[in-house]
């Protein structure tokens, strides 16, 4: 197919039509002219891959890593950084406007001076080859896995450690692993990690193939439990079961247009909603009266608590359990601000009702998914607030995932 392609994608994707039907093109950038193979439809959309380049379009550039094209983990390498700044400014502003609202045309986009080796996080799947195990990611839209040998968009101790287990794991004739999750500390030695097995989930590395590993990464401490991070100056202890945000260079700019937003004062008595172990909420403490940390997981409001002893924060409350069921013991009126972080897919409705309940005053919301974002954002404008702010702070250069931020106030 010969394709003309229009506007960006949430995905990854940019807009064509072929007769008259939309087509879904990927590797391709706004206004490019591109010959693109058909790789199936889902919902009358069908997807492309752009083969060959006929026009390119303003911005593009050649991708660093070997693997783009193959690889799923990043759709926009092929584009300088500005033009994915304006990209993803593009694609949230259109899931507002598909949600009825209005993105806030003075809203601040903030990028990163070097958007590269940022992740201090990692999950790597296991593929066997014929001589043993590897590490990759699954390719675009498969559940084939594609071995890397660079992932340049991870710290560099992350890559060299994937290398390291997975000749370990060769040397070891190691069978069964599913995949690998590691850490790094960003301003320490240590590295931690966790090995799944499929099927088997009590089993363990063996012990002489991770002293192996510790002969291959001599500079860096493995750590099996959980290891120690610093945000915006307090101290936490996290663990690969609870979540961290994986750019740790971009953590305090998302985390301070959060709390600007905010604007913690004296007699607010806050709710820090799908908490984790309290990284933004705990920074507003020292602030306010009160700070209400409300988290499913109960690993992280464990950690969550042993955060507030740490750092000498003594006005604050964990709540376990999911946010829809421990908000109906919270009394209206209890709580002046809210503040909520959810997973991709949003909050659960019965979770935006009870915070309607309560009526805070205002409330900032923090999310990774555009559409849900302005799905929840159109909800709790239909029942009695106003959007006052937003922003946007990429997280994730060099793929489609999108951060903002957006103000409530009643």
């Amino acid at each position: 197919m010969i394709l003309r392609t229009d506007n960006p994608a949430h995905g990854g994707a940019v807009f064509a039509r072929h007769e008259e039907r939309p087509v879904l093109v990927y590797y391709a950038l706004p206004g490019e002219l591109v010959e693109a193979e058909p790789k199936g439809r889902q919902g009358g959309v069908t997807f492309a891959r752009a083969d060959r380049v006929l026009e390119p379009g303003a911005g593009r550039v050649e991708a660093r890593c070997p693997h783009f094209g193959s690889c799923g983990g990043c759709q926009w390498q092929h584009a300088e950084y500005p033009l994915q700044l304006e990209i993803k400014s593009r694609v949230v502003a259109e899931a507002w406007r598909k949600a009825g609202l209005r993105l806030p045309p003075e809203t601040p986009v903030s990028g990163m001076d070097d958007p590269w080796r940022y992740r201090i996080r990692g999950e790597f799947e296991a593929v066997y080859e014929a001589d043993g195990l590897h590490f990759g990611f699954h390719r675009l839209r498969s559940h084939a896995v594609l071995p890397v040998a660079t992932c340049p968009i991870h710290d560099l101790r992350i890559e060299r450690a994937m290398l390291a287990f997975g000749q370990a794991a060769r040397e070891h004739r190691l069978s069964g692993l599913q995949n690998l999750l590691l850490t790094v500390e960003p301003d320490g030695s240590g590295l931690l990690w966790t090995a799944r097995f499929r099927g088997q989930p009590g089993r363990r590395l063996p012990e002489t193939l991770v002293s192996r590993v510790a002969e291959l990464l001599p500079d860096l401490v493995l750590l099996d439990e959980a290891m120690t991070l610093e945000v915006l100056g307090l101290t936490f202890r996290v663990r690969n079961d609870t979540f961290v945000q994986t750019n740790h260079r971009q953590t305090g700019v998302l985390y301070q247009t959060a709390l600007e937003m905010l604007a913690p004062a004296a007699g607010d008595r806050v709710l820090d909603l799908y908490a984790g172990v309290g990284t933004i909420g705990l920074q507003a403490a020292d602030r306010v009266q009160a700070i209400t940390e409300v988290e499913e997981n109960p690993r992280a409001v464990h950690l969550g608590r042993l955060a507030a002893r740490i750092n000498g924060i003594g006005n604050a409350v964990f709540l376990a359990g999911r946010v829809e069921d421990a908000l109906r013991g919270v009394r209206v009126g209890e709580h002046t601000a809210a503040l909520l972080d959810p997973p991709r897919a949003g909050c659960d409705p019965r979770a935006l009702a009870e915070l309607l309940r309560l009526q805070p005053e205002r409330i900032v919301y923090v999310s990774c998914e555009p559409a849900t974002h302005a799905r929840d954002l159109a909800l709790l404008v239909q029942g009695g607030y106003r959007v006052r702010r937003a922003a946007i702070v990429d997280m994730f250069p060099q793929t489609y995932h999108i951060e903002s931020v957006a103000l409530l106030e009643r």
